[in-house]
């Protein structure tokens, strides 16, 4: 019987052999390229690192994962960890120039990719970098069973035994990700093994995690919430992985169906994306027990209620504080999981500063966290690092009276409307339980007195003839449900597919207020 133990096993390599040796034929990952138990996947594993070192790679060099969801893409990460390699996981939607600066900037040694990745052709943008001790691409097709450029050596006898000889370390990078807010340009954060396995299994302790359950993934597996979170959750539980290559609603019901999962992991526009799709109705996702889905009420109330995610967890986090750092537990009730963002978890402590104030209760104030956090960025300073270990994470918070965290929204997006402080998140739950509305962003438009308007983009599929109208009816709609100075006054509508995003993917808050500051001209509400 397998239970994940940070001080016996505090490494990727580590925990795999311990659940291979354990459970050795459970289904560790299940993807549209294939199958992989425990036993197969520490063999492939094994072997991956091997070829890895005889290549020359040396222990805490980076190598990057270029390559779409599925069990190569697990295989990749868990065999350079092996090798007691630095994974830095790359962005699918990034092209030359993205690949390159990223590659530079990290220093790889190596890629690990295939050929062509949504119809872009990888080898080529990636092999073309010129940098001092880089050694290529190494190209694996799903055809394949190790990358063929890779010295052909023979499987390991005992994959188990090489996997705990594994040169990797608990305090040494395990991953660097580069990640960005809703305006900033891309950081290199580094997480380390022991961190990255002791926050994910608290994450699966919260959310009641069993080594029977399968968990449903179908996001980015390069972004935080799949690399340290939902894969270690998998490893430190284990449990299975099934992933899909890429997310689309009709195919992911099918597929939740089939493979009946247990887990749920499921960003807001995918929730939404599930519940509006027409195959709902012919779909029995009701396996479907716990996982996470942090996002509005609104979401949570969508994934509980109408995808019947009944003990679905909320939660805050980012990259620097390994993806979680508050949870609420799957037995809360569902007006808690709905409604915050849970307690802190075992592995960290947060707390709010107000001014002078550390520690308040009920009040806003500047996020601190400590404790599983980020050693630092790659290359990168920053005074959000305070000398006693807090970071400033640049989110306002309350603590209410039961120690659970309520998240306002970020510092640098507050706005100030008619005089009144207001949190675009506040008014973003609001807007997005409108029927006709997906998704909300909500920002500050300056009006040259020292207020701002408030601008707002909404997303909705309504067709364009009909934006307009769906402009003044949710005006209306706000008008009659909360505080005149939180109507939009700049509002415009758009589709998802016109969002702007950052280089790793987010929706570019800021490039949405640039944009609308130059489209519209509309006075500021006077009701």
């Amino acid at each position: 019987m397998f239970r994940f133990d940070a001080r016996h096993a505090a490494t990727t390599p580590a925990v795999l052999a311990d659940v291979a040796d354990s459970h050795p034929d459970s289904v560790f990952v299940t993807a549209d390229d294939g199958e992989l138990t425990y036993r197969a996947a520490a063999a492939t594993c094994a072997r991956l690192a091997a070829g890895l070192v005889a290549l020359g790679l040396a222990p805490g060099e980076r190598v990057g994962v270029l390559l779409p969801n599925g069990i190569r893409w697990v295989a990749a990460v868990l065999g350079a960890h092996a090798a007691g390699l630095c994974v830095v996981p790359l962005n699918t939607w990034y092209r030359r120039d993205e690949l390159t600066a990223v590659a530079r900037r990290a220093g790889l040694r190596a890629i690990i990719t295939q050929s062509e990745i949504f119809g872009f052709e990888t080898a080529t943008a990636v092999s073309e970098l010129d940098e001092p001790g880089y050694l290529g691409a190494l190209l694996w097709s799903a055809a394949d069973p190790m990358p063929p450029l890779l010295p052909q050596l023979p499987p390991p006898a005992d994959p188990v035994a090489a996997l705990r000889d594994s040169p990797a370390s608990a305090a040494v990078d395990a991953l660097l990700l580069f990640t960005s807010g809703s305006s900033a340009a891309p950081k290199a954060v580094r997480l380390a093994h022991s961190g990255l396995l002791q926050n994910a299994h608290a994450i699966g302790e919260r959310q009641g995690v069993l080594a029977t359950d399968r968990f449903w993934f179908a996001s980015p597996m390069f972004f935080v919430f799949g690399c340290a979170n939902a894969l270690p959750n998998v490893l430190t539980h284990a449990a299975t992985l099934c992933v899909q290559e890429r997310f689309e609603p009709s195919s992911a019901l099918e597929f939740i169906e089939r493979h009946r999962c247990t887990v749920y992991y499921g960003v807001a526009p995918v929730t939404r994306a599930l519940a509006a799709c027409p195959d709902l109705v012919h779909r029995d996702i009701s396996s479907l027990r716990t996982g996470t889905a942090n996002a509005t009420p609104e979401d949570l109330r969508i994934a509980i209620e109408v995808l019947g995610v009944e003990r679905v967890c909320n939660a805050y986090g980012m990259t620097e504080g390994y993806g979680h750092t508050a949870m609420t537990d799957h037995t809360d009730p569902a007006d808690v999981r709905i409604n915050s963002q849970g307690s802190v978890l075992p592995t960290q402590q947060l707390r709010i500063v107000s001014g002078d104030a550390v520690g308040v209760i009920d009040t806003p104030g500047d996020i601190q966290i400590r404790g599983t956090v980020t050693p630092g960025y790659l290359d990168t300073t920053t005074d959000a690092f305070a000398a006693d270990g807090w970071f400033t994470t640049g989110d306002v918070g309350i603590i209410d009276a039961d120690g659970r965290l309520h998240y306002v929204g970020r510092r640098d997006e507050m706005m100030k409307v008619k005089g009144v402080n207001i949190s675009p998140m506040e008014v973003e739950a609001l807007l997005v339980q409108h029927d006709s509305v997906d998704e909300a962003f909500v920002f500050g438009l300056p009006t040259g007195d020292g207020d701002q308007r408030m601008g707002c983009v909404l997303v909705s599929s309504v067709a364009e003839a009909g934006r307009d109208q769906l402009a003044a009816d949710v005006r209306s709609w706000v008008r009659e449900r909360a505080a005149t100075y939180k109507v939009p006054s700049a509002l415009r509508v758009v589709t998802a597919a016109e969002l702007p995003l950052t280089p790793t993917g987010k929706v570019s808050k800021r490039l949405l207020k640039d944009q609308t500051a130059a489209m519209l001209e509309l006075p500021v509400d006077a009701t």
